[in-house]
């Protein structure tokens, strides 16, 4: 590849990126500064030189394929990379200041998690963390930093920035005892509140995370903030849980927990941001973390 193809790739790669974040070519061009007609140009040519198809578009659909959301969050790094090395030649210093981090039940608990080795590796950066649900309006009004969600459906808005961090398994499991008791459900929506059991998310159990199911608030038997006390009261058979695929890895490996639903596991996460600069240096630095801490995570049971 010629030195003038590898910088048009550059070009159309940032264009790309503009183009998913704004969930459209209408929306992005109007960002951009440029027409509609001239961007989608651009992004054929990227297909073309790349050999791929990136996005697959239609007068009424318009979606990322699984290269292209591959390629996408190669994309984003760079984009990132490229805002960052801006950032460097005006910073002098280390990165520092309050973060506010919201999160949904579990994934509330892989911040808290990350929280001992976050701190050791960025000493002048403090974290705030809640579990309220992922309000996208506390982000507007600047009450929160950044939001971890796995909703299938992200903001359609111009005023944030849906930034992937990759994969982080959350698995349903169950004794095999329970399972066989109950039939083998296939669907979460197949299962009774009493054979159900929940991770506590602020004051409330939180709902299991689901993809194509409908969020549902459930009476559940045991709800705890306390991941070891859900394990066992899995393993126990008191009941499905929906967890960390790092937390029960032992069990699934030596058959005390089976897996259940895994056609209906989350969507990839996402860290939903202000746009370009409104975004501080120690937001992006955890947003860093995050996505690296998720990379080296064993993501298969």
């Amino acid at each position: 590849m010629g030195f003038m193809d590898q910088a048009n790739n550059l070009t159309d790669l940032f264009l790309l990126v503009r183009v998913i974040d704004a969930g459209g070519f209408s929306a992005a061009a109007a960002q951009v500064g440029t027409t509609r007609s001239l961007l989608s140009r651009r992004i054929i040519g990227l297909e073309r030189r790349l050999g791929v198809r990136l996005l697959h578009r239609n007068a009424r659909q318009f979606a990322v394929t699984a290269v292209g959301e591959r390629v996408y969050r190669q994309a984003l790094a760079m984009c990132e990379a490229a805002a960052a090395a801006e950032r460097a030649a005006a910073f002098s210093g280390v990165a520092s200041g309050l973060v506010r981090v919201d999160a949904d039940g579990l994934l509330a608990a892989l911040v808290a998690g990350m929280v001992p080795p976050f701190a050791a590796a960025h000493p002048g950066i403090r974290l705030a963390l809640s579990a309220d649900g992922g309000s996208v309006e506390a982000l507007l009004r600047q009450q929160v930093d950044v939001i971890l969600t796995m909703r299938e459906a992200l903001p359609d808005s111009a005023d944030i920035v849906a930034r992937s961090l990759g994969s982080m398994r959350l698995v349903v499991v169950a004794s095999p005892e329970l399972l066989q008791c109950l039939g083998h459900p296939t669907h979460p929506d197949q299962l009774d509140d009493e054979h159900c059991l929940s991770y506590v998310g602020g004051d409330m159990p939180s709902e299991w995370i689901l993809r194509g199911v409908a969020p549902r608030r459930r009476q559940v038997r045991l709800a705890s903030a306390d991941l070891a006390a859900l394990l066992a009261a899995a393993r126990a058979s008191l009941g499905f849980v929906q967890l960390p695929l790092y937390a029960c890895l032992d069990d699934l490996a030596d058959g005390g927990l089976c897996p259940a639903f895994e056609a209906h596991e989350p969507p990839p996460l996402h860290a939903l941001t202000m746009p370009g600069r409104a975004v501080s240096e120690a937001t992006l630095s955890f947003i860093r973390f995050v996505r690296q801490r998720l990379v080296a995570a064993p993501q298969r049971g």
